[in-house]
């Protein structure tokens, strides 16, 4: 930049008129030939120091002045110039922090690679000398730090337990020419490690009050989690059951909101063969780094029975059994059901003290166990237990009251209790007397138990009995001289019972006492005779002789009139008449004597005794005294009475009167029909010894089933005897019945006939099929083979023929397994794969022949085998660039693989820069050993191996590839070593002629960078001359074509930019050439 001087003795001054007010730049002038250059340049005494980071150009106005003759100074015209001067920096600063010291606050469960923080530093310099590095002073391999943007990331998990605190130095470098004696001034960052996940999730279970149906499920429970932890700590990574659950017949399925869970259970599931239920662990799993986990028992039991009044069909039972039913007799059915429980309902009595009552466990069929008798007791309560065949507790069991009347029958004979002994009865009493009562008792109730009375004595007798008070009184009067003195009478008592009457029979003995009815009675009357005088005192005169028609009386005599002188005597007892004193001293001839006869409670007629009181009889020849009487028909009367009382009272006569009669024996059983079914019987008793059949009490039949009836499916009517159907039949259970139908009589002693009735079952499709476990659970290596049989599902339907036949098929729609339809063998169809797949829940049907089904459930858990090496991304190799210029310890990469059998890798370096590079063996850190040096290597070729934990262990490699990126070093300008060169070179110089070598020099250490290469610039002197790369200018045209020239060279070394942009330094030079002469 400069004027061309048109004239020689021109003087030119350059001058700054505007831009510089403090003085900075001085103008100063070169002349070189014809042309005066303009050069600025710094003033060395200005008190005031150039700094770009203030102001980093300046725009000067500089004017061109030249100086007259006089002296004075006159601008020339159009010389004036605007020159932009840039400041070029110099790297005179430090990078300086914004803070000094840094806090960071972190979660141990803080992700790995996250950031964590920012530390921020400046420096004003320009370009290079303005870009900061970031880096730690001391080696750590838990964190790592941007080497530009000083952002801080987690290259290694936290544990507060190991370290709850992290204390770094960070350092910033500007990546200038350092300077000498510069102060760097790093940071602290105090990294501080909180225990986030300090708290264990809780699992809160909250069970239902029933099941809730969902899909194949029951809902059982439902169940939160809650971590009172916050961010990935308070997160609930996973809940499940890890015990108590070995058929996988529960699932925890996930909720409708934040960490809430369902518990359910298939619905398949027979709490039957679980009774107690399950205790299930669930274990609950928080997000946390450092995950912490509970465990919680769940107790699951059996699905609880209703209200008992919802459990059976009644309420309460009432029910009625005749007192005559034999043993096994059919009371009442009771009907239950206990939610839960998929086999049958087992029953049981209590309340049973006496063993009168039985009750079928499973059909519920109460039948009587010992003989009923309603007199004893006409009502049991008893209480039925309804459970489980597996429930223990009450939870599982339901009751019901059942109340069994015992219906009276006519079981009992009236029994004649009275009278007791012998009953007399006076003679000579007029009809109608009352002898004695008869009374009977029967314990039956209502009419069974009226008894009417009536007598049953064959022949005719002077009783009756009424028929209703049992009252004996005399239908005519009864003479004891003459008729039976002892009566047999055969009373009857008899019930009024149906359909059959009972009575009994007692002899009852009545004596007839005799009555003194009858006086004494001469059987000679009115006697007359004579009497000697001489007769001796003492002489028997007459004998008297009285009878009296009553048994046992005695007679006794007495004197009535005529003895006043008691000159005859009369023995009171045997009727003697005797002489008591001398005849001849009686003045009268005649005596006349009154007596009679007396049984002390009558008197006979008077007899008369006339006595001719006479002399002188001859006692040899005549009797002192005789007398003639009439005779009367006394002793004719009496000897008649006591031949009809002897004929009346005849023992032979009397037998059948006198003993009992003979009761009727019960020798004949009943007698069954031949056809099976219902029965009919017919039974024949003797009867007083006779043949033939007898009806009645003894006749009368009942029906029972003595055995064979099991469950209790048959019933028979105690009166017809026909055979019903009273309970469920199950062909599955029993198959074929063989009943004992027996018969009995009501006598005494009992007879009985059996016989056995067949009853076989056609079967009904009534069954689904039933597999053996409502729930399976395998577990099959992923590299099992195909083919491989998994299980063979048994599923059994007890129904015959075609109804029994059980297909099977996979309702789950899968191809990784195959269901035989036929034998039920489970197999693996298709490779398994535990990353793709690690559960199968399958569902799988049994069908018959009836179309009736069943499904059963099958967890398979395929494990997981070490078949997977690690992978790294798709691309096998890894290109970074990376300056040559990147601090100690800073992160190159991050080399990461996947293994989806292991989440635990290790990663080693391979490849001999051990001394380069380091890698962190847990999360593949690449981290810069030492420095990198592009002009030494530009590039490494790393091959990087990550192997499981597996056995065997596999492993994969990549290949990383760090191209070290040059960074520019050139940081000193070449220098000429002249300002100005001048060349002068002949007019007839021939081309090709060496006109000049320039030599320039470059500061910088690297020789690259101070390598200096040479060139033409700007058009004036192109095609004239030529400078090779050494500094060599020649001229390629004669010398006569050039009259004046000025040529500008560059300089260029060969340092590469930052981002391999070729920078240039340059300075131009003029030279000036003229012909010679």
């Amino acid at each position: 930049m400069g004027v061309f001087l048109t004239d020689a003795a021109l003087k030119v001054k350059y001058r700054i008129t505007e831009g510089d007010h403090r003085n900075f730049f001085k103008a100063g002038k070169r002349v070189v030939g014809d042309f005066c250059f303009l050069e600025l340049r710094v003033r060395p005494d200005n008190h005031y120091v150039l700094n770009r980071e203030s102001r980093d150009q300046y725009r000067l106005k500089v004017k061109a002045q030249h100086r007259r003759h006089d002296g004075t100074k006159e601008d020339l015209p159009g010389a004036t110039a605007e020159v932009l001067i840039a400041i070029t920096d110099l790297n005179d600063l430090s990078p300086l922090f914004m803070q000094q010291e840094y806090h960071v606050r972190l979660s141990e469960d803080t992700p790995l690679h996250s950031s964590v923080g920012r530390v921020k530093a400046e420096d004003p310099d320009e370009g290079l000398n303005g870009e900061i590095y970031y880096s730690f002073q001391e080696t750590t391999p838990v964190f790592a730090i941007h080497p530009t943007s000083g952002v801080v990331t987690l290259t290694r998990p936290l544990r507060f337990l190991e370290r709850a605190r992290y204390d770094l130095t960070v350092q910033a470098q500007d990546r200038g020419r350092q300077q000498h004696g510069r102060w760097l001034r790093p940071a602290k960052l105090h990294v501080n490690v909180t225990e986030e996940n300090v708290y264990d999730p809780q699992i809160l279970v909250t069970k239902l009050p029933e099941s809730v149906p969902r899909a194949h499920l029951s809902v059982v429970a439902i169940l939160n989690v809650a971590d009172q932890d916050r961010g990935r700590s308070g997160e609930v990574k996973s809940l499940e059951i890890v015990e108590g659950d070995p058929d996988r017949v529960f699932r925890v399925l996930e909720g409708s909101g934040a960490n809430e869970f369902t518990l359910a259970a298939l619905d398949t599931i027979d709490w039957s063969d679980s009774p107690f239920g399950f205790n299930l662990t669930l274990k609950a799993t928080d997000g946390g780094t450092r995950a912490r986990f509970s465990y919680k028992v769940v107790r699951v039991a059996a699905p609880p029975l209703p209200e008992e009044e919802a459990i059976f069909t009644e309420k309460e039972y009432e029910a009625s059994i005749s007192e005559m039913a034999p043993v096994g007799s059919w009371v009442t059915q009771v009907g239950a059901w206990l939610p839960g429980a998929q086999r049958r309902v087992k029953f049981s009595l209590i309340g049973n003290k006496d063993g009168q009552f039985q009750i079928d466990p499973y059909s519920g069929v109460i039948t009587n166990a010992a003989p009923l008798d309603a007199e004893t007791l006409v009502e049991y309560t008893l209480t039925v237990v309804a459970a489980s065949p597996a429930a223990l507790t009450a939870h599982h069991q339901a009751s019901v009251t059942v109340r069994v009347h015992v219906l009276d029958a006519n079981d009992n004979t009236p029994m004649i209790v009275a009278p007791q002994g012998v009953v007399r009865v006076e003679e000579h009493r007029p009809a109608g007397v009352w002898v004695t009562k008869v009374r009977a008792q029967d314990y039956d109730s209502g009419e069974n138990g009226y008894v009417s009375y009536s007598l049953a004595n064959a022949d005719d007798v002077p009783f009756t009995v009424d028929h209703f008070t049992g009252e004996v009184l005399t239908t005519r009067t009864l003479d004891f001289e003459t008729e039976r003195r002892v009566w047999r009478l055969q009373v009857r008592a008899s019930d009024w019972g149906s359909p059959f009457r009972r009575q009994s029979e007692k002899l009852i003995t009545v004596h007839v006492e005799d009555v003194n009815d009858n006086r004494p009675q001469f059987e000679r009357v009115a006697c007359r005779g004579y009497i000697d005088r001489s007769t001796p005192l003492g002489s028997e005169v007459f004998t008297l002789s009285a009878v009296d028609f009553d048994q046992g009386n005695i007679i006794s005599y007495r004197m009535l009139g005529g003895n006043d002188d008691r000159c005859f005597a009369l023995d009171a007892t045997s009727g003697v008449l005797t002489l008591t004193c001398d005849l001849h001293d009686l003045m009268v001839s005649e005596r006349v004597l009154n007596v009679t006869a007396t049984d002390g409670q009558h008197f006979a007629d008077t007899l008369t005794l006339s006595l001719q009181l006479v002399q002188h009889q001859n006692p040899a020849v005549d009797a002192w005294a005789t007398l003639s009487c009439r005779e009367v028909d006394v002793a004719q009367r009496l000897a008649e009475q006591l031949a009809r009382a002897d004929e009346n009272n005849r023992p032979d006569d009397s037998l059948n009167l006198l003993s009992p009669p003979p009761a009727v024996a019960n020798v004949h059983a009943p007698e069954l029909g031949a056809r099976a079914g219902k029965q009919r019987a017919r039974h024949g008793g003797a009867a007083h010894g006779r043949g033939g059949r007898r009806r009645g009490v003894r006749g009368h039949l009942v029906h029972a089933i003595s055995w064979g009836n099991e469950d209790s499916v048959f019933a028979v009517d105690m009166e017809s005897g026909a055979l019903s159907v009273a309970g469920l039949l199950d062909r599955e259970r029993v198959a074929r019945y063989n009943l004992n139908l027996t018969v009995y009589d009501l006598g005494s002693p009992q007879l009985s006939a059996s016989r056995q009735v067949a009853v076989t079952l056609v079967d009904e499709n009534d069954n689904a099929p039933n597999f053996d476990k409502p729930a399976y659970s395998f577990f099959l290596p992923e590299n099992v083979a195909n083919g491989t049989s998994v299980y063979e599902l048994r599923a059994h339907d007890p129904d015959e023929g075609i109804n029994g036949v059980v297909t099977y098929s996979l309702v789950t729609d899968t191809k990784d397994f195959r269901l035989d339809p036929v034998t039920g063998r489970l197999s693996v169809s298709h490779p398994l794969d535990h990353e793709t797949l690690d559960v199968y829940e399958l569902r799988v049907a049994a069908t018959d022949g009836g179309a009736r089904s069943a499904h059963a459930y099958v967890t398979i858990t395929v494990a997981n085998i070490n078949d997977c090496p690690p992978m790294f991304p798709e691309e096998r190799s890894w290109a970074v660039r990376v300056p040559e210029d990147l601090p100690l310890g800073a992160l190159v990469t991050l080399v990461t693989a996947h293994d989806p059998d292991s989440p635990s890798l290790r990663y080693t370096l391979l490849g001999g820069h051990e001394d380069m590079f380091e890698l962190d063996e847990d999360t593949a850190a690449l981290r810069l050993a030492a420095r990198l040096d592009y002009e030494t290597r530009p590039a490494y070729n790393i091959t990087i191996r990550a192997t499981d934990d597996g056995t065997p262990p596999l492993s994969a490699t990549t290949f990383v590839i760090v191209q070290v990126v040059d960074v520019d070093e050139n940081v000193h300008t070449p220098v000429f070593m002249k300002d100005v060169e001048e060349a002068r070179v002949a007019e007839s110089s021939p081309p090709d002629t060496l006109v000049g070598t320039f030599s320039a020099v470059d500061a910088d250490a690297n020789p690259a960078d101070a390598f200096v290469t040479y060139s033409l610039v700007g058009p004036e002197g192109r095609g004239v001359f030529v400078i090779d790369q050494s500094g060599v200018l020649q001229q390629v045209v004669g010398a006569r074509t050039l009259q004046g020239l000025a040529s500008s060279r560059r300089l260029q070394d060969a340092g590469w930019g930052r981002r391999k942009q070729r920078r240039s330094r340059d300075e131009e030079y003029h030279f000036g050439g003229r012909r010679l002469g």
